[in-house]
């Protein structure tokens, strides 16, 4: 085949090259995704106490870097997560420049991403260790005049973090900005320059480490909740407020999925069942939803509603969280349905174990058939989710069949855990305050 020269090329390819161009480079256009690792043995309720909202942080972002970011998205990012070790999961990504390696615990729960650096005082073991800020070249304290450093919390005019989260997981260290390295689905990367994050240097009690000890792989969290520090405000351009994901119930290696942002966050119905709808309570630090109900094999539990009820003080409610490894009751609500699985079970001649030193209360020994275990609905405002025995019950480390639902320890908080949201793909939109979900064969992810 000849060749032809570059001057034989009509003028109006030009003029439709310059159009391309221009469209790529404009803002919002895009959408990313990350890639997911699931991660085994988890307990981490990672959520904060209340966070004031955050100004916008894009002043910090040149032109350049805000116009190659945008660029790069159109190759539409899609950051993978992983299985490592329990019912959460950790996304890949790099740090800083040269480029340190991390796997961050997704938590849809809080806001902040933070990751432990190297020098802490009071660390956490990762297996392959900490980030190194001193040695990247493209790291950055942030001042305490930014818009984002809110609260302003300040030493010597750097502004720092403070997180307690309610399972008594703290961290705190400075807030700062660094160059965060995505692979893309198919290959290739992406970068985003200046994005604002926090390096753990005081981080005490860290539940997802404790339970994995020297196996444990995260070195930090992920934050996507609804407040402007989150990456998901921080990159709105490309996110455009909206994600989902699909965490897959075997944990075969080579398994994994990927979190999906702005246009490539999509959902649709198929062969396992329709999208579902739920409102999403606006003007919240957490992604509220409304349940009215449970029920067991289609008979409603006896639960009061107030249990699941957002109180004026924003107390209570029923979050949505990725970031703890199962579901979470208030006190009330759990002893019904503890109670009521119990008596079910021993109508089959299935009696608990006597409690052990084991954080699962409810656990049966040497059970090998599960068809007669029962299956729950949780009711939400206008769609249900119908969480099958195999998302209620699991085995555990001794082989004993546990149930994934314990009593949450924070005075009226319910939380949707990560097992229970297994093989179904969840979309959240917060610019509608819309959460969609379908059944979903997430290896397809």
């Amino acid at each position: 085949m000849g060749t032809r020269n570059l001057f034989d090329v009509p003028i109006v390819f030009f003029f439709l090259l310059t159009l391309l161009i221009f469209v790529l480079a404009c803002p919002g256009t895009n959408g990313f995704s990350i890639k997911l690792i699931p991660r085994y043995s988890i307990d981490s309720m990672l959520f904060p106490k209340n966070l004031s909202l955050l100004e916008n942080h894009f002043k910090s972002m040149s032109f350049v870097d805000a116009i190659n970011s945008t660029k790069q998205g159109n190759k539409a990012l899609q950051p993978k997560i992983e299985y490592a070790f329990g019912n959460a999961y950790v996304a890949q990504m790099k740090i800083g420049t040269p480029p340190y390696s991390a796997l961050l615990l997704v938590d849809t729960g809080s806001d902040d991403t933070w990751v432990q650096g190297e020098g802490c005082k009071n660390c956490f073991h990762v297996r392959d260790g900490n980030f190194n800020y001193h040695m990247s070249g493209t790291y950055h304290r942030l001042s305490c005049d930014d818009p984002l450093c809110v609260p302003k919390i300040c030493e010597e005019n750097f502004c720092r973090y403070e997180i307690s989260y309610y399972d008594g997981t703290y961290s705190a260290g400075p807030i700062s900005t660094e160059t965060f390295t995505f692979t893309m689905d198919g290959g290739g990367s992406i970068d985003y320059h200046n994005l604002v994050f926090g390096v753990g240097l005081d981080n005490q009690n860290i539940v997802f480490a404790q339970e994995l000890g020297s196996r444990n792989i995260a070195s930090g969290i992920f934050g996507l909740g609804v407040g402007k520090r989150s990456f998901l405000r921080q990159l709105e351009a490309d996110t455009d407020l909206r994600f989902s994901y699909c965490f897959p119930t075997n944990h075969e290696p080579g398994i994994y999925t990927y979190l999906r942002f702005g246009k490539d966050a999509t959902i649709s119905g198929n062969d396992l069942g329709i999208v579902q709808t739920t409102p999403i309570i606006p003007g919240q630090d957490r992604y509220y939803v409304q349940v009215l109900k449970i029920s067991m094999n289609g008979k409603d539990l006896p639960i009061d509603k107030v249990d699941f009820q957002l109180r004026s003080d924003s107390r209570g409610g029923f979050v949505i969280a990725s970031g703890t490894s199962q579901t979470f009751l208030v006190e009330s609500a759990y002893k019904v349905v503890r109670d009521e699985i119990v008596s079910f079970l021993q109508a089959h001649n299935l009696n608990p174990m006597p409690r052990s030193d084991s954080t699962l209360e409810i656990c049966y020994k040497d059970v090998q058939e599960t068809e007669n275990l029962p299956s729950l609905t949780i009711h939400f405002l206008g769609a249900k989710l119908k969480l099958e025995s195999s998302r209620i019950f699991a085995y555990d480390a001794n082989h004993n069949l546990c149930m994934f639902i314990q009593p949450s320890p924070q005075q009226g908080l319910n939380i949707l855990g990560a097992f229970q949201q297994k093989d179904h793909r969840f979309l959240i939109d917060v610019k509608t305050s819309t959460m969609y979900f379908v059944p979903e064969n997430c290896h397809n992810n």
